[in-house]
Order: structure tokens, then sequence, then C-alpha cells
């Protein structure tokens, strides 16, 4: 049996993240593999909203790595972040790319990939971006509760 990758990962990400838009009747649909800057397309009921789904899973060592990583050069309009807890369970948190970006930690202009930010574990669990966990309705202002 080959070892799983990151791909399998990914593709986990997105397949959850379109049923979670079904459940909240939202229609999705997923963009042929290695598009540029996004992974699904989802009706909002104002139009088409590109989506970029990042997911991870728990391994060891994974509280010392990068977060959810994300080129903010490609344009899409909402972040799904996808996280699979070592026990099995699942968090999700559906975030507007711009509450992402400015909340993302931000990198020094000599930084060779200075494009390049992530949102850490730390901000996905607390105000402002604690509110979007769930948020497959796609609200641009979330209450927070489920």
């Amino acid at each position: 049996m080959r070892k799983k990758g990151p791909k399998l990962l990914g593709d986990a990400g997105e397949h959850f993240a379109l049923s979670q838009f079904s459940f909240a009747e939202r229609y999705a649909a997923k963009m042929p593999d290695n598009w540029e800057a996004y992974d699904l397309v989802v009706e909002t009921g104002h139009g088409l909203a590109r989506v970029s789904v990042k997911t991870r899973s728990e391994t060891e060592g994974w509280r010392a790595g990068s977060w959810f990583v994300f080129d903010d050069r490609r344009e899409c309009d909402w972040y799904v972040f996808v996280f699979k807890t070592a026990e099995g369970q699942i968090r999700s948190w559906v975030i507007p790319s711009d509450v992402c970006i400015a909340n993302a930690n931000t990198f020094t202009e000599k930084r060779k990939d200075p494009w390049v930010r992530d949102v850490s574990w730390a901000k996905l669990n607390r105000e402002p971006l604690s509110r979007y966990e769930d948020n497959w309705k796609m609200e641009h202002e979330p209450t927070g509760e489920a």
C-alpha cells in the first residue's frame, strides 16, 4: 500500500467542503485539478464565489509548523480551512478572503516570497475568525452561533 500524501488529504478537504455547502443549500462544484487560484465555485444567492480550500490534519509536531498557508496573489473570494484531529473530528472555517488576509500573519519585504501568508491555529480560535467556524451559509458577518 502506498503512503498517503498531501494530495489525498487535499482532495478529502475539497469533497468535505462540497458536501457541507450542499447541506447548507449552496450549490457548489469542484474545479479541475491544478486549476489556478481556487478549488470550488459556490452559488451564494448573489452570484458565484471562488473558494480556495486548505486542509490539514493533526500530526506529530503539527503545532510547530505554519498553519493554513496561502498565496495572497491568487484571486479567490473565500477561504475554507479544514482541520482533522488525530481522533478524526473535523473542524472548519469559511472566511471571506478580505477578512482572512486582514487577519493572516504577514512577512517582511526581505522574505523571498512575501506573498505567502498563513493563518495560525491561535487566530482561528479567537475573535474575529472564530465566528467563521462552520460558516457554510457564507455569511460575511456571522454571529458565531451554530
